[in-house]
């Protein structure tokens, strides 16, 4: 019998948990940049398409970290 009592909901949301004690956002490692032709200039946004933004796309983004030594 432990002393402790569970925590309640409101606790785990507070620490980004759902109910079960999972994670409740996933994170990726993406970012926005800007959306580039097959040679290489950047696209241009179609205004006919308001809810869409081509210009944008997802890339993931470089893993950041300690610099590698040298020698």
């Amino acid at each position: 019998m432990s002393r402790f009592s569970p925590p309640s909901a409101e606790e785990l949301a507070a620490r980004g948990l759902d109910p079960d004690g999972n994670p409740l956002k996933v994170w990726t490692n993406t970012k926005k940049v800007r959306a580039r032709n097959s040679d290489g200039t950047l696209k241009a946004d179609d205004p006919s398409t308001p809810d869409v933004n081509e210009a944008w796309e997802e890339a993931p983004s470089k893993k950041r970290g300690r610099p590698k030594k040298k020698g």
